[in-house]
């Protein structure tokens, strides 16, 4: 058996000021950004754990869906039985496609909230 949840709304922004991207989201949620390394802000956007992420990039902006498991390899196969399929690897997290070509990402545990709360599937 493994969990997995949704962790994140990951925005991707086309700008070299975080900042600036920070204080717009901050402002229209009515929720407090911290600004992790320069490069990337967290607002807690919801009650159950769920944070906007927000990244500068220098490729397109926009929106994907990061989840967290407790178990990778599983999760990947659950997806991958779903329809869905693994595309790349990229530091530690794993980039999927769902049927519909929406790309997502899959990390590790990343918050005190997946132990408590989260999907629990049972691996076959």
């Amino acid at each position: 058996m493994h969990k997995s949840r949704l962790s994140a709304i990951v925005v991707d922004c086309h700008t070299d000021h975080i900042e600036h991207a920070a204080s717009f989201w901050s402002q229209l949620l009515g929720q407090p950004s911290h600004i992790d390394d320069g490069k990337r802000a967290t607002i807690m956007a919801g009650d159950k754990g769920v944070s906007l992420i927000l990244e500068a990039v220098h490729d397109e902006a926009r929106i994907h869906f990061d989840i967290e498991t407790d178990d990778l390899a599983a999760e990947i196969r659950r997806i991958e039985q779903l329809g869905g399929r693994k595309v790349s690897v990229v530091d530690l997290t794993v980039i999927m496609e769902a049927p519909t070509g929406h790309r997502f990402r899959l990390t590790g545990p990343n918050s005190h909230v997946l132990p408590s709360s989260g999907n629990v599937w049972g691996d076959e």
